[in-house]
């Protein structure tokens, strides 16, 4: 007879955040239970769906519900419950409120057959699922990154909830990166701290990379967008030619700020030579001053390509009103620019900098940026040509 049925399935997975404190009373833990499965009954993501079409785990502390009709139901259902847990939390005492977090993921599960000939549920699909919640903290929505892309492809409105977060170490030993949900009152926009994955990989990386391409030009221009914060927007546009006899698939990006900024609030963009944006697949590194973050190619590079390029796009405050590039990789042609208002008053200049043990030395370079005017603002540009790696420019104002 069989006992066991595959299937796929859109997992919500939850449960209730310090429920198994031993000094939390039996019958208190017992009306937290019961009001979260009102709660999500009272989702019309949960009871406006053909209950055939949806799987049921009680997990004592929690549930799990599988969807099998898509992935916007079980992050529709995660929008709706916080929006109720705020209005259901409101004027309790602190340890009657109800803290939730919630982790979702797509996969392949098996429907068993109990003793008692009720379901279980086994599989990757909501094993991952509650991987992924566990790493979580009060309020926390976290989503796999197979499910994250799934919905980036349904609709551009749900990526403005839904960032990408940090590479985290499963239980299995393999680094994913995890998505969180938050804003417009739902969600908990702090990095989860458990099992964090932070590792920098310029030294490797870049050395592996300097052997495979090299960037046949690069056009980086800072726009001074508000003189009295030193708010700019950087845009970098990288011509790569791949002089290797393998496919360059990714490529890891590194950005030091003057100012403390977390990844989301940098407003990174990337795209390729079509405009198409890349889908970020690794940030192995958050620190308030430097980030590094892996992008995948839409199409890879092949061997001897030298027409392919990528844009990458912030915006973050030039405090110190400078800018160094470390040259990592070689370039054959490098153009900076400097665009702000003509009443400002700067002086941009270009610095050969030498970086030794002990100190920094920095030499004026003997070609310094053009300034020419561009409607109401000025705009100075510098050119340098074959640059080798670990070779130094700065970047004044």
């Amino acid at each position: 007879m069989q006992t066991e049925e595959l299937t796929y399935a859109y997992f919500f997975f939850t449960d209730i955040v310090g429920l198994s404190d031993p000094r939390i009373p039996t019958k208190r833990q017992i009306k937290k239970i019961e009001a979260l499965t009102s709660l999500i009954m009272e989702c019309d993501a949960f009871k406006n769906t053909d209950p055939n079409l949806m799987l049921y785990l009680p997990t004592g502390d929690g549930m799990a519900i599988g969807f099998l009709s898509g992935p916007e139901l079980p992050f529709m259902l995660s929008v709706e419950l916080h929006k109720k847990l705020n209005e259901y939390n409101k004027g309790l005492f602190p340890e009657e409120v109800l803290r939730i977090r919630i982790g979702i993921n797509d996969g392949p599960i098996y429907i068993v057959k109990s003793m008692s000939g009720s379901n279980n549920l086994w599989g990757p699909g909501i094993l991952l699922a509650r991987s992924v919640m566990d790493l979580g903290d009060d309020n926390h929505i976290l989503l796999s990154p197979q499910t994250a892309q799934a919905l980036y492809e349904l609709s551009d409105e749900y990526k403005e909830l839904i960032k990408p977060v940090h590479d985290y170490k499963m239980k299995d030993g393999k680094q994913i990166l995890l998505y969180s949900v938050y804003g417009n009152g739902v969600g908990n926009p702090k990095m989860p701290t458990k099992s964090l994955y932070q590792r920098s990989k310029v030294r490797g990386e870049t050395k592996k990379m300097g052997s495979m391409m090299i960037y046949d030009k690069t056009d980086v221009t800072f726009t001074i967008t508000d003189p009295e914060t030193m708010l700019a927007h950087y845009k970098r546009v990288c011509n790569i030619w791949n002089i290797s006899n393998e496919p360059i698939q990714s490529i890891l990006h590194r950005i030091k700020t003057d100012a403390r900024k977390s990844f989301n609030d940098l407003n990174i963009r990337t795209a390729d030579e079509s405009g198409k944006e890349l889908r970020i697949t690794s940030i192995n590194y958050d620190k308030p001053f430097q980030k590094e973050f892996t992008t995948t190619f839409n199409r890879q590079i092949s061997k001897g390509e030298k027409d392919r390029c990528y844009t990458l796009e912030y915006d973050s405050e030039q405090n110190d009103r400078c800018y160094e590039e470390q040259f990592q990789i070689k370039c054959k042609k490098f153009t900076i620019s400097l665009i702000y208002p003509s009443n400002a008053k700067f002086k941009p200049a270009i610095y050969d900098v030498d970086a030794g043990k002990k100190s920094k030395r920095m030499v004026k370079a003997k070609t310094q940026p053009v300034v020419k005017k561009v409607g109401q603002e000025l705009k100075a540009v510098w050119t340098g040509k074959d640059l080798s790696e670990d070779q130094t420019i700065r970047l004044e104002w």
